[in-house]
């Protein structure tokens, strides 16, 4: 029965709207991603908040989520597995948020990563997908524009 179903390229092709497309595109990177982060038993998302905060030092959760756009259910259980059984993250909570720091493990563990979320930079730019034109400002004004 499912050899009867179009190709992944091909359902990629025959989205009708942009946000289809796109949404089909990042489970597709994340996958790839996520082969290449397995074997550290970290993800992508958890990767990115660890680099986030890494370049921006303490953040309030709330302002860690927007940056990522991602929802606060989604941040939630990334900064449990971080904080819990990685121990790189703490959170301090002040009477009006709660921030979220590395550890001294959080270095560490994205330096042993690293090599790993190279290879999958890597693969990106060998693949047949468009990558180019996604930057960091590309990433910025998507942040821009749910404002």
């Amino acid at each position: 029965m499912s050899s009867n179903l179009p190709s992944p390229e091909q359902v990629f092709r025959q989205v009708p709207c942009f946000c289809g497309a796109l949404l089909v595109a990042a489970r597709s990177v994340t996958r790839l991603y996520n082969e290449e982060l397995r074997s550290e038993g970290i993800e992508v998302t958890q990767f990115s908040i660890l680099m986030l905060l890494k370049a921006l030092g303490p953040v309030p959760l709330g302002a860690l989520g927007e940056r990522l756009a991602v929802d606060k259910t989604t941040i939630s259980r990334n900064i449990r597995v971080l904080s819990g059984t990685r121990g790189t993250l703490t959170a301090a909570r002040t009477h009006e948020s709660e921030w979220l720091s590395l550890t001294g493990a959080g270095g560490p563990l994205l330096d042993r990563v690293r090599p790993r979320w190279d290879r999958a930079q890597k693969r990106m730019r060998a693949s047949p997908l468009r990558v180019s034109s996604i930057t960091s400002e590309s990433a910025f004004l998507t942040w821009r524009w749910r404002r």
